[in-house]
């Protein structure tokens, strides 16, 4: 079984945890955060919510009158986010499982694509972004938030900061195991990256615009460390 499939299982595993883990964030109004990005998508754009795992986006775009197709490449999740959606009353949101590295949509597609803890889980997270800057139409924007989760396998400052890390973790597992996705994480590529400097060079050099990036958190007292963080960019 290639890495691909075997990222999906460990996904399908987690769908239920993740469920109740956006849950708990939209108790904690913390989707509130996000629209202050988002209200920078016109109203009924088209927007594609890549990596959509149980829906927090993409019911977030919907009441802010976006048009919305939610892609995931585990079934488990799509079916999370589809009854999500549809409890909330949004029926017109579209569900398609892709790849984020090998999309099936028409070139410029989209008005704006948005993802959250992601790119960090690709193979080939370069081939996702060509992807993405693919099926924008010009002046689309791209949104990707996203984190240095695995850099403490290979990076020593970021092993010193990982107890910390987890501490304010707000994962639901169900007492699923996280070692798998350690041990596919070992081989992928942006586990020796650290981000979003990373982003920022693939971005330009696909000749993307007005690229930035912030820092969410930072970490470490030696050094700061980048946690987790937000990348935007236009086509």
């Amino acid at each position: 079984m290639n890495n691909l499939e075997k990222i999906r299982e460990y996904w399908n595993t987690r769908s239920e945890g993740y469920r109740q883990q956006i849950e708990k964030e939209r108790e904690e109004h913390k989707d509130e955060f996000y629209k202050e990005y988002f209200r920078q998508i016109p109203e009924v754009s088209k927007v594609l919510d890549i990596g959509c795992g149980s829906g927090f986006f993409s019911l977030l775009l919907a009441s802010l009158g976006m048009n919305v197709t939610a892609a995931d490449y585990s079934e488990g999740m799509l079916e999370k986010a589809k009854d999500l959606l549809n409890r909330n009353g949004y029926h017109d949101v579209e569900f398609c499982r892709a790849d984020a590295q090998h999309l099936p949509f028409a070139d410029a597609s989209f008005d704006a694509v948005v993802s959250r803890n992601l790119v960090w889980n690709l193979e080939d997270p370069e081939a996702a972004y060509k992807e993405w800057l693919r099926v924008l139409k010009p002046g689309g924007k791209l949104f990707v938030f996203d984190g240095n989760h695995y850099c403490y396998l290979y990076n020593e400052e970021y092993a010193s900061i990982q107890p910390k890390v987890d501490a304010y973790s707000n994962h639901v597992l169900l007492g699923i195991k996280t070692n798998v996705i350690e041990d596919i994480a070992r081989d992928l590529p942006l586990s020796r990256q650290v981000r979003p400097q990373w982003d920022e060079e693939v971005l330009g050099r696909l000749k993307a615009c007005a690229v930035k990036s912030e820092v969410l958190l930072w970490e470490g007292e030696k050094k700061r460390l980048p946690v987790r963080f937000a990348v935007t960019a236009v086509k």
